[in-house]
């Protein structure tokens, strides 16, 4: 393994959705996936479009577009996006940019279906992996849709 795997590998199991995979784990996967550069403003996903891929991202940073254009979040290094749509097939549920240059490992469907399929270890922490994260993005979503409901009530009762 080269200096540069070796980081990658650091960096990968630093990185929640592969968080628990044996070194030798690690390293299978680093495998079936890429890396892929970015320019400040290239479209990473584009909302609606179809999911084939999730991308962990190793620097820079990228930011999640409301359907209006409006930022609503930026993802940092360490951060994967695209998983939801990866394994459930669903569109995509945001326009994803990077803000900066950025780099990310990306790993396509096929790929990872067919690493999962012969490391059964490795499927069952990425999954579990991907529900734990998946739903504390659920949980911090309905704990941000309460408080603006409660604040557009509390206006409604002002006027």
């Amino acid at each position: 393994m080269n200096r540069q795997q070796h980081l990658l590998m650091k960096i990968i199991e630093k990185i929640r959705v592969f968080n628990g995979l044996k070194p030798h784990e690690a390293q299978s996967l680093m495998a079936a996936g890429f890396m892929k550069q970015f320019q400040k403003g290239d479209i990473i996903y584009r909302l609606g479009e179809s999911s084939n891929d999730m991308l962990v991202l190793i620097q820079g940073k990228l930011n999640v577009l409301g359907k209006d254009g409006h930022v609503l979040v930026s993802i940092p290094p360490g951060t994967s996006t695209g998983e939801m749509g990866l394994f459930t097939g669903q569109p995509r549920s945001a326009t994803i940019v990077a803000d900066e240059p950025s780099a990310g490992l990306v790993f396509e469907r096929g790929k990872l279906n067919a690493l999962m399929a012969s490391e059964r270890d490795i499927k069952g922490v990425v999954l579990q992996n991907v529900v734990a994260l998946l739903s504390e993005r659920l949980v911090e979503t309905d704990r941000k849709l309460e408080a603006a409901l409660k604040k557009l009530a509390e206006r409604e009762e002002e006027t």
